[in-house]
């Protein structure tokens, strides 16, 4: 008698569980069944200078007749039509202000169901962001190979920079140096400036940007040279001249080095190449005079060497014949 009472409480349970869930779900079936066509799947979002790129794959669904892209809240859309394949599709949404974008993206069937959407959030950028990158450093020494650009580390998303110069014409030459080159030689360099802007790309982005214009004067003449040469000594007689001078930068137009070999005693010289290649040299360090009419004194841009011969020391000029090349 117990097991028939337990069993018909154990019916009246079921029947009233049953009954609840019907109730729970009845709001959601009073329209009947719903049925969601495929979603767009794999979503991606290219930053872009006020235009963000969006891409995704297709629905294998065959009634798909659309996707809508919304952003802005739903208050801004628009339409992408599917292609035969089911394949990437990609659509460029111009005119975006630079800032941060939320997307919906859903497909339609044609019966007007809508799939559930896909969200995926983008950034835009602009001359905001542009006006904050920084151009890559860069240190500038002369080889006789040529001008040598020795670069700084690039910052996150530099993929190159643009480096302006004026070449052996005197006409303005471009060249564009990757952001994974340390080193860079300009061969055929004749002026004292260059301009460069470095280039980046946003994160999976689809436009380039440009830092600022950096002009970087720098002298076309110091560096690393090799000098040699006559010392003519009024008494002691003459000596030979064969040693590697350093010829520093003392402004954009002054280089100062030793004088002969007399470095090691404090005789300085500083060094300037006219407009014409000819060469004033002016007394620096322990050095008392210079006389330089005993010349010429010229700079050759071809074998980048200095051919000088100019005295110190008045009363008993001591004379010196050197050419000092770039190495």
């Amino acid at each position: 008698m117990k097991n028939k009472i337990y069993f018909f409480m154990v019916c009246i349970g079921i029947i009233t569980s049953c009954t609840k869930m019907d109730n729970t779900y009845k709001p959601y079936l009073a329209d009947g069944e719903r049925y969601y066509p495929g979603k767009p799947s794999a979503i991606e979002l290219h930053s872009g200078r006020n235009r963000i790129e969006v891409q995704f794959q297709q629905s294998l669904d065959p009634n798909i007749t659309k996707y809508i892209i919304y952003w802005n809240d739903r208050a801004d859309s628009v339409i992408v039509l599917p292609t035969a394949g089911q394949g990437i599709m990609k659509t460029i949404i111009p005119g975006l202000k630079e800032q941060s974008y939320n997307f919906e993206i859903v497909s339609v069937d044609k019966m007007g169901n809508s799939s559930l959407e896909v969200l995926k959030s983008g950034k835009a950028y602009g001359t905001t962001y542009e006006s904050e990158l920084l151009t890559r450093g860069v240190t500038i020494g002369n080889t006789l190979a040529g001008l040598e650009l020795n670069f700084s580390t690039p910052e996150t998303f530099n993929v190159e920079t643009e480096v302006k110069y004026t070449n052996a014409l005197g006409n303005i030459s471009t060249v564009k140096v990757p952001s994974s080159v340390g080193t860079y030689t300009i061969a055929d360099n004749r002026g004292k400036q260059i301009e460069l802007k470095s280039a980046f790309v946003p994160s999976n982005g689809i436009d380039m940007f440009y830092s600022p214009t950096a002009i970087q004067t720098f002298n076309a003449y110091a560096g690393n040279y090799q000098a040699t040469g006559v010392f003519h000594h009024p008494t002691n007689g003459d000596r030979n001249v064969n040693e590697a001078k350093v010829l520093a930068r003392i402004t954009d137009e002054i280089v100062q080095c030793n004088l002969g070999d007399l470095g090691s005693s404090g005789y300085l010289m500083q060094l300037k190449v006219n407009a014409d290649l000819t060469v004033t040299i002016t007394p620096a360090g322990a050095t008392p005079d210079i006389d330089q009419h005993w010349g010429p004194n010229y700079y050759d841009p071809a074998t980048k060497s200095f051919h000088l011969f100019y005295s110190y020391n008045i009363s008993a000029p001591r004379r010196v014949e050197e050419t000092i090349k770039l190495k």
